[in-house]
């Protein structure tokens, strides 16, 4: 990966303390990335993905494909930072495989090849309380459905 970033510093022109001070991390720790001392973190590849969202995250990570996306191939989707979690909701929870939730006592579910009708399992109202966010640098945020 050392090498598929130093290929990248050049396609960007870019040196490498002026990228450190673009992904906002020490200089030593991209000089000890470059010279195979260290191994990317993580934490690292993450925030160099999210500031270049141009760059091909197959080539970056697995080293197939090109460097960059094509023009018409846009960057994954990331969540909204509106700060209400429940905006838009109906109400309800789209639940595509009910059986993930369901505890052992609420219904006997019947394997899928067998001939026998399956049986509708039996959900019980659960109602969202609070979602709590827990951040790296030691902060939270809470989240409240409306009422």
């Amino acid at each position: 990966m050392n090498r598929r970033l130093q290929q990248f510093l050049e396609l960007e022109q870019l040196k490498p303390a002026q990228f450190a001070d673009i992904m906002g991390i020490q200089r030593a720790n991209v000089s000890h990335i470059l010279s195979g001392r260290n191994k990317p973190s993580f934490e690292f590849i993450q925030k160099f993905l999210l500031k270049f969202p141009s760059v091909n995250p197959d080539w970056f990570l697995l080293g197939k494909g090109k460097p960059f996306r094509e023009q018409d191939q846009p960057a994954s989707p990331l969540p909204s930072d509106n700060g209400d979690l429940f905006s838009g909701q109906s109400g309800h929870i789209d639940i595509s495989s009910p059986q993930e939730i369901m505890d052992d006592n609420d219904a006997e579910m019947i394997p899928e090849d067998s001939e026998e009708p399956r049986t509708v399992p039996r959900i019980s109202a659960k109602e969202v309380r609070r979602i709590t966010l827990f951040y790296s640098d030691g902060t939270f945020q809470e989240f409240y459905p409306p009422k």
